[in-house]
């Protein structure tokens, strides 16, 4: 989403949940420049907007408190941070019979 004026633009932050949130990317001659300098700083694409790197860091930093706000069980996401933590569960490969 763009924020337009004095005939220029600017990319807005998807999300604005950080508390310094950034809200807009720098304004630019265009369109096309805008998305150069969110790119430029590593402005995350969702594929419907852009997420700007504080509430990316935001959401990062919150995910065991988004998991269970999901609807994931709070046993389960206990077992997965604590997991996460000690670095034993990082990857579960492929569950075979032989």
């Amino acid at each position: 989403m763009f924020k337009e004026r004095n005939n220029q633009f600017s990319v807005e932050c998807q999300t604005k949940q950080a508390n310094n949130c950034i809200q807009f990317g720098e304004y630019c001659d265009s369109e096309e420049e805008a998305i150069d300098w969110v790119e430029d700083e590593c402005w995350i694409n969702s594929g419907e907007g852009w997420i700007c790197i504080r509430c990316h860091e935001y959401f990062m930093s919150n995910l065991y408190k988004i998991r269970v706000e999901k609807g994931v069980k709070k046993e389960e996401a206990k077992t997965k941070k604590k997991d996460d933590e000690d670095g034993t569960e990082l990857f579960k490969g492929i569950e075979t019979v032989l």
